[in-house]
Order: C-alpha cells, then structure tokens, then sequence
C-alpha cells in the first residue's frame, strides 16, 4: 500500500491556537486593517449563507430524540416549590432541546439574513416532523400534543418576526411541498 504524503501547512503556528486565541488574532487583524475586515466580513457572510435544511432537520430530529424518558419521570414529581407533572417536565426538555435551534433561526433574521432564517425554519419544522414520526419515543406519550403545538409555535413566531409576505409563501410553499401540516 502505497504511503501518502502529509501536507504541510503553511500555518503550522496558527493552526496550533486554541479557538478563543484564533478569535484575538483574528479581532487584531481586523481592526488594524478595514479591507481586511471587509473581506472577513463577506467571508462570515458566505459561511452564513450555507443553511443546510437536511442538516437542521436531523440535528433538530436528533437533540429532540436524545431525551431519555427517565430523566423526564426523574425529574418530575414533587418539588419544594410544589409539583411537577410529567407532561410538564417532558415539554420543558423539549423546548430546551429546540432553544437553540429557534435562536439560530432568529440571530438570521437580526442579521438581515431573511432566507437563510427560512431554511432555518423549515429545517425545524422538517426536524419536529420527523421526530413525531419516526423517533417512537416514550415522550410523546407524556406530551402527545408537544409536536403539533410547537410546529404552528414555531411557524407563527418566525412569521410574525420576518414581516415578509414573499418568505411566508416560501415556508408554506415547503410545508405544503414535504406533507408536513
């Protein structure tokens, strides 16, 4: 078996920083020299651009499904401050679980990034569908109703926030294209 070559990088010492220190070197550059964070920032801008709706919807699909039931029940119960149903705990996970998910679809929007906040959202929506159908999880025994009322939540939320007629018919056009009402 023949022996591959290593590619040298030409930035070995970069390459070597830790995330936090690459973020300064970066900020450093940046500031010193506005054409190059002009095109730092179109960079930022195309790596933005790049939504994969598939990609959402497993990731959404997956964080939902990675909810153990028995952590729901363990949970749950009585409290100091009171009591916790079940049902109420296993939706609580839920939507901790989509949060950040949501956020992305949102921090889009607060970009001015109108598109990639609907891929976004029909990656969501795409990955609340799929868990309802194909995870057979215990905890939509517990919240039978989560998936339904979540989608219009989240459907109505990004629609209110977008304010824009074109990217509503986009979604519903998705929505009504993949059979997900």
């Amino acid at each position: 078996m023949p022996r591959r070559k290593k590619t040298v990088s030409s930035t070995p010492l970069l390459d070597s920083l830790s995330v936090d220190q690459a973020r300064f070197v970066l900020a450093r550059l940046i500031g010193d020299d506005p054409a190059l964070a002009a095109r730092a920032e179109g960079i930022a801008r195309d790596v933005l651009r790049m939504v994969d709706t598939e990609g959402v919807a497993e990731s959404v699909a997956s964080d939902l499904s990675c909810i153990d039931i028995e952590e729901v029940w363990e949970t749950s119960g009585r409290r100091r401050d009171g009591y916790v149903y079940p049902s109420e705990r296993a939706w609580e996970m839920l939507d901790d679980a989509l949060e950040p998910h949501k956020g992305e679809m949102m921090l889009y929007l607060k970009r001015g990034m109108v598109e990639e906040s609907r891929l976004c959202c029909a990656g969501i929506l795409l990955g609340i569908r799929r868990f309802e159908q194909d995870s057979g999880s215990d905890l939509l025994e517990e919240a039978p109703d989560y998936c339904n009322e979540t989608f219009d939540s989240v459907r109505e939320e990004w629609e209110k926030a977008v304010g824009d007629a074109a990217q509503v018919r986009l979604l519903a056009r998705f929505i009504e294209e993949k059979g997900l009402s």
